[in-house]
């Protein structure tokens, strides 16, 4: 097995898969619209592992042969290092306010590998099968995608309470062969994945709930998977006006398990409430890490787009636009300082593993989360009202009006075409049905902040603080 190409990458995925949008049966995912321009992002990615200026960024070696870095366990202070720079390298090069393309979404699999003695309590099968798929991406670099997120229904309610048990992904039967699973689960990217990392996240992980603590990784064509894919937000829409909508949809699919199979080889574990109690909030302390590195490029794209804006309009003079970028700047460099701050503080896990200081990242993680709108509101404050009135591509094309459209939209020696390029980004960070569903993301994919809270709260070293305050009160 080696490392896939692009074209590799494409050709892997004409693999039979139940894929359906807009209620339409896709036969080949790599030639509809909807997914083209995330399909193109990614074969970008896989290519770059052969390139001299991103190799090493990209990959590692071992003994003679070239690994995904993607998927290597973080087994020295180096290597957070480098995953920091493998991540950078991608939203520099491909696209900075991209999500999901498989490099935190195998971080929880590290975190099933570091607990060994955990898995092996319940059954030595689970570290084994996670071991050997950690090797296994390694060497092949497939696109690794999740499955966390529940349909939930009653929210009230436990998943085993629900009036119809699949609103929660469950176990239906255990085989001497492997388990069947029904339910569903929402992710991001699982139609131009290969695989999907399967776990539970919500629940009281009381016995009533066992069906429900299960774990597994399954491929994306999978017998008797369907996904069900929401409305591309980008067909027809021409990358003049809206330049990220065009080009990196990142299309959010409903999976539907229709009594899948999935043999022993494959499952994390199966119908063990206890462990998926004990794994949960373990399960973010590499995720983390890129959820930050994201957030920074955002922001760091926040300031870029603000600066330009205000530059071609001869804003920038003024103090009340400066305020306001300088607020996007104080984002972006807190961003930096936490990400920086959590990987020189790393700590080791009992088994030797590396990862980020969890108190400090997981404050990261709140505060990327909570600022994230202001920022975005600080941007539409500085392009002001321009978004709804600036004219389109095609309005360019006409002769007639062309000649209006240059005049009014030129401001000194920047051209209207130029100011208005830059306009339509602005939109497509803060006003577009893009710039909606990455706010959304943003806050909610990580985890609610109530959740990123209570991970800090855990992580956070309280019985330090609260002997210096005891100290002081003379307690």
């Amino acid at each position: 097995m080696t490392l896939m190409t692009g074209n590799e990458y494409r050709e892997s995925l004409r693999d039979g898969r139940n894929v359906w949008i807009d209620g339409e049966r896709v036969e080949d995912v790599t030639a509809h619209p909807a997914f083209t321009g995330m399909i193109d992002a990614m074969a970008r990615i896989y290519d770059m592992q052969f390139e001299d200026a991103f190799r090493d960024a990209l990959t590692f070696e071992d003994g003679d042969v070239r690994r995904g870095r993607f998927y290597k366990l973080p087994e020295t202070r180096d290597d957070l290092v480098m995953r920091r720079h493998m991540t950078h390298a991608v939203l520099t090069e491909v696209c900075p306010v991209m999500d999901r393309f498989g490099d935190e979404t195998v971080s929880p699999l590290f975190v099933m590998y570091d607990r060994k003695d955990l898995l092996d309590q319940y059954d030595e099968r689970y570290h084994r099968n996670v071991a050997r798929w950690i090797d296994k991406l390694q060497q092949t670099n497939l696109f690794m995608t999740s499955g966390n997120t529940d349909m939930k229904g009653d929210r009230s309610r436990q998943p085993y309470q629900q009036q119809d048990p699949d609103h929660y992904l469950r176990v239906v039967e255990e085989r001497a062969d492997g388990i069947v699973v029904r339910g569903a689960k929402y992710e991001t990217g699982a139609s131009y994945a290969h695989v999907a990392f399967v776990k539970p996240t919500v629940g009281a992980w009381v016995v009533e709930n066992t069906d429900y603590a299960v774990a597994f990784i399954v491929p994306m064509n999978a017998p008797g998977l369907r996904h069900i894919c929401r409305s591309p937000l980008g067909l027809g829409v021409d990358p003049f006006d809206r330049p990220l909508t065009a080009r990196f949809d990142e299309i959010d699919t409903l999976l539907v398990f229709d009594d899948v199979f999935i043999p022993w080889e494959d499952v994390v574990f199966s119908r063990k409430p206890d462990l998926a109690r004990l794994i949960r909030t373990d399960l973010t302390r590499w995720a983390a890490q890129g959820f930050l590195l994201r957030s920074f490029a955002k922001a760091d794209t926040l300031v870029g787009t603000a600066l330009l804006a205000a530059e071609q309009t001869r804003t920038i003079t003024i103090p009340q636009v400066k305020q306001r970028i300088a607020e996007l700047m104080v984002f972006r460099e807190t961003l930096n300082s936490f990400i920086l701050a959590a990987e020189a503080a790393a700590q080791q896990t009992d088994t030797g593993l590396w990862m980020p200081n969890q108190a400090i990242q997981n404050a990261g993680r709140v505060y990327a989360s909570t600022n994230y709108n202001q920022a975005v509101h600080n941007l539409r404050d500085i392009i002001g009202g321009s978004p709804v009135v600036v004219p389109s591509r095609k309005s360019f094309a006409n002769e007639e009006i062309r000649g209006d459209i240059e005049k009014y939209f030129r401001v000194g020696d920047v051209s209207a075409e130029d100011r208005i390029r830059v306009v339509n980004l602005a939109v497509e960070l803060t006003s577009s049905a893009f710039a909606g569903r990455a706010q959304a993301y943003q806050i909610f994919a990580e985890s609610p902040i109530f959740a990123q809270s209570m991970a800090l709260y855990e992580s956070y070293d309280r019985q330090g603080s609260v002997k210096r305050a005891a100290r002081l009160a003379n307690l």
